[in-house]
């Protein structure tokens, strides 16, 4: 929702570090996977009530999870990469409100919710990525 006006802020400095990355040998999917670690362990600090904690691995999820993007771009993208980068998106995206529920079972009724509306995001942006796919449409609009 926001993708359009931060946008312009944030891809010159992931841009860079990403072709730094790039250049230094560092892996798009190592990224990847580093981020998705960070994630989980920001899943284990909500589900202990570490809320300050958790909020600071999760924003470094979020900025790994744009460098491993940045990265790919300078240095070939895969499709290995683009299924981990969706795979560890949404199964991280679903940890937090699980987190959440695992903090308090009484979170359950909110947690499922926040829960349906990220897998609900995530199955439309998929199923409109097959269709464009099969009729050659792609951009280049990051985000």
């Amino acid at each position: 929702m926001l993708d359009g006006s931060v946008r312009p802020l944030i891809d010159p400095p992931l841009n860079a570090a990403g072709m730094l990355l790039a250049r230094l040998g560092v892996g798009a999917n190592a990224i990847t996977m580093v981020g998705f670690l960070v994630g989980g362990c920001a899943c284990a600090a909500i589900a202990q009530s570490q809320f300050p904690v958790a909020l600071a691995l999760m924003a470094a999820n979020r900025v790994l999870d744009g460098l491993d993007g940045a990265v790919a771009r300078r240095r070939g993208p895969t499709d290995l990469g683009g299924y981990l980068d969706i795979v560890c998106d949404m199964i991280f995206y679903s940890g937090v409100p699980f987190a959440f529920l695992l903090r308090d079972p009484a979170d359950a009724a909110p947690a499922a919710f926040l829960m349906l509306s990220f897998m609900g995001t995530g199955a439309s942006f998929l199923a409109y990525a097959a269709i464009a796919a099969k009729r050659g449409e792609y951009t280049r609009a990051q985000g």
